[in-house]
């Protein structure tokens, strides 16, 4: 029975104020009807149709508490506006003729309706109310109407009017408690709402349909490194870098349209600072209608996160010894030679690069040793290149370099002169004095076409051969070498 009678639950705020009122409204008009009804009984007998009007009514007020159950909130709230309305009006002109009452009726219904339904229902009513009392004045002044069946002025009437007084003042105290209990409730939420806003770590941004900054928290603010009162204004879709401008005419369009935009990444330009890579949620919130009322942005700062997947990045494509780029790395320079060569004159040329007996170095020294002497001299080898050319480790104790844009073969001779003159002197590493030397295997192309299996297969089979002739020197592949 408790559950039968309890106030029906919504999940939205707004639907569960209005159906607090109505149920408080259908209280008091049950109990102000059986009231009416036991004092007409009792006091004015004359007037028996009193009793039959009161049942109706509280019928309907059962009515309507079934349809609020029923989730049919306008309706219930109708029912209720409609009775009352013909109970407040047109009753108390017929029957009781206290016109004093008839007018605080009709502005309890007006209220009723404009809190429980909606502002347009109460005009509504209220040009219902305007209209029927002009009807009524005409039907007086004209003589038609003329007091039909009043109640006299004796002590019935004051109590029926003191009890329409009474129960419309328990009814606003009633309402007005529901008003305030929902009050204090949206008050809280709207704490809640604030606290999550200024406290947390993302920044968020409250935003109008035209991108302009209406509010800002904290962590916002410091993302874009100025105060929050120097925010409010700012056309939001105009503070990213020069490199990746925000579409906001697409994003607003879509957001209108209803779409749940996924969450995507771009780069702020905060006052005075470098640029600051950010994750961006965007969210339309509407207003008690349902329209659209303003954009609700989320910024992650995700510079971390940027710098830990360049880092991945990084490990991917490069030896974690020498920190020189590794063989992935170098698939994909191959992979666009063609696109950095800068005119028709210029040329690539590989080297295939192998350590003369590094074996004995490791045998002699120790492979800790072994680890240090190829870390310096992969920094050699980049010392005797240009910053545009690419020096890679192979693995083990072979290098690769690409030189693109490379005009002549005796411009390749004289960097390959050059590395093994580098190498040649002496490494010092942990007090010990270690010579090396190189052989170096070259393949000079003068055409886009060749692939890049071929590139090292042919620069390898010119090492091999100066692997065979003695060691510490240089070759190029050309037609005659063995490949």
């Amino acid at each position: 029975m408790k559950k039968l009678l309890a106030i029906p639950a919504f999940s939205d705020p707004e639907e569960q104020r209005r159906a607090n009122i109505l149920v408080a409204t259908q209280v008091a008009s049950v109990v102000m009807m059986v009231l009416i009804g036991v004092i007409s009984a009792i006091f004015a007998p004359e007037h028996p149709e009193i009793i039959p009007f009161t049942a109706v009514g509280s019928l309907a007020m059962t009515f309507s508490f079934y349809l609020l159950k029923k989730g049919k909130l306008e309706i219930s709230g109708w029912v209720i506006a409609i009775l009352g309305w013909l109970i407040l009006t047109l009753d108390l002109i017929f029957i009781s003729g206290i016109r004093g009452v008839n007018v605080l009726g009709q502005v309890l219904i007006v209220l009723f309706v404009g809190m429980a339904i909606n502002g347009k229902s109460a005009l509504i009513i209220t040009g219902i109310s305007v209209g029927t009392n002009l009807i009524v004045l005409y039907l007086e002044q004209s003589g038609i109407l003329v007091d039909p069946a009043p109640l006299p002025a004796n002590f019935t009437r004051f109590i029926i009017q003191s009890l329409y007084a009474s129960l419309a003042a328990v009814y606003i105290l009633r309402v007005d408690s529901e008003m305030k209990k929902t009050l204090m409730k949206t008050n809280a939420d709207a704490d809640r709402y604030r606290a999550l806003f200024e406290r947390t770590n993302d920044g968020v941004l409250i935003l109008d349909l035209n991108w302009r900054i209406l509010n800002s928290n904290p962590q916002a603010a410091e993302l874009f490194g100025m105060l929050e009162q120097s925010m409010i204004g700012l056309d939001f879709s105009r503070r990213f870098g020069e490199i990746d401008k925000m579409d906001s005419t697409r994003y607003l369009n879509e957001i209108l349209a209803g779409s749940d935009l996924p969450t995507f990444e771009n780069v702020i330009l905060p006052e005075g600072g470098s640029e600051i890579p950010v994750e961006i949620s965007l969210a339309l919130v509407p207003d008690a209608d349902g329209e659209p009322q303003h954009i609700q942005c989320i910024l992650r700062n995700i510079t971390d996160r940027k710098e830990y997947e360049r880092s991945l990045v990084y490990q991917t494509l490069h030896d974690p010894l020498t920190n020189l780029p590794n063989r992935k790395y170098l698939e994909n320079q191959f992979s666009n030679l063609s696109d950095r060569r800068l005119d028709e004159s210029r040329h690539v040329a590989v080297f295939f690069i192998d350590i003369d007996d590094f074996k004995d170095v490791n045998d002699q020294f120790g492979h800790q040793t072994g680890d240090l002497v190829l870390k310096e001299l992969g920094a050699r080898l980049e010392q005797s290149v240009r910053d545009s050319d690419t020096v890679a480790r192979m693995g083990g104790d072979e290098f690769f370099i690409i030189l693109e844009n490379i005009r002549t073969k005796e411009n390749v001779i004289k960097v390959a002169e050059k590395i093994i003159s580098r190498i040649s002197d002496p490494f010092y590493i942990e007090d010990q004095t270690i010579m090396l030397t190189v052989s170096i295997g070259i393949r000079f192309s003068e055409t886009d076409e060749i692939t890049e299996e071929e590139l090292i297969r042919t620069s390898d089979a010119a090492l091999y051969l100066v692997k065979e002739s003695g060691k510490n020197n240089f070759r190029f592949y050309d037609a005659d070498t063995p490949a």
